[in-house]
């Protein structure tokens, strides 16, 4: 089966996701624990930071790949840079999977409505500009 991605590639998404994941993980039960805040905003912090670090990745890949040569060592570094850190880190660290698991495990089904609601309103609301901004610190 031909997935279109190398060997390498497909690592740099395994070594990115598990770092992320482990990243968020250690991030969101700080910030659970010592801190003493509720699942769903802990998440959100998240989230937020991770969706910062994607935009600041898509925007630097934007701008370096377009006329990096996919020969060099320093294209093939630049290539690399998407994969590890846009698909596997900002993809392992952030999750709305997760955020779900949040929501949907709450007792009172009215309270697992009002967190749908509130976390799409949130996506619209913070994440998109959270990442234009990102994208635009990276100079996109």
């Amino acid at each position: 089966m031909n997935t279109g991605a190398t060997l390498i590639e497909l690592l740099a998404v395994a070594l990115g996701g598990g770092t992320g994941a482990a990243a968020r993980y250690v991030l969101d039960t700080h910030l659970k624990s010592k801190h003493g805040w509720a699942p769903l905003w802990s998440l959100a912090v998240v989230n937020l930071l991770g969706t910062v670090v994607l935009g600041l990745v898509l925007g630097y890949t934007s701008q370096h790949l377009d006329g990096a040569a996919g020969s060099t060592s320093a294209g093939e570094t630049q290539d690399i840079l998407y994969p590890l850190l846009g698909i596997g880190l900002a993809g392992g660290f952030t999750t709305f999977s997760t955020v779900m698991v949040e929501v949907f495990t709450r007792p009172q089904p009215a309270r697992r409505i009002a967190g749908v609601v509130g976390m799409a309103v949130v996506c619209c609301a913070v994440f998109l500009p959270a990442l234009w901004c990102g994208a635009l610190l990276a100079g996109a």
